[in-house]
């Protein structure tokens, strides 16, 4: 079966990508085979997304982009010359 429900304003969420950062807000949530898939499009391109819930956990996450990861890369990359 395949049912499509909208996100209201009050569910409105906001999920980060892991790798560039970039903020995403959830538009609606589709059903289809007992998997749950939601559309998400992006603030600053404008780029529309349809992914699973397992996809979004995967690739996306509830708190914005830090520099930690920048700064572990410079660590490894730095002890590669010892």
């Amino acid at each position: 079966m395949y049912f499509k429900t909208n996100i209201l304003s009050d569910d409105l969420i906001y999920i980060f990508d892991k790798k560039t950062g970039e903020k995403f807000f959830k538009q609606s949530s589709t059903q289809f085979c007992q998997i749950v898939h939601y559309k998400i499009k992006s603030e600053k391109s404008g780029e529309t997304l349809l992914l699973s819930a397992d996809g979004i956990k995967r690739r996306f996450t509830q708190t914005p982009y830090s520099e930690r990861k920048k700064s572990k890369n410079i660590l490894c990359w730095l002890q590669k010359f010892r």
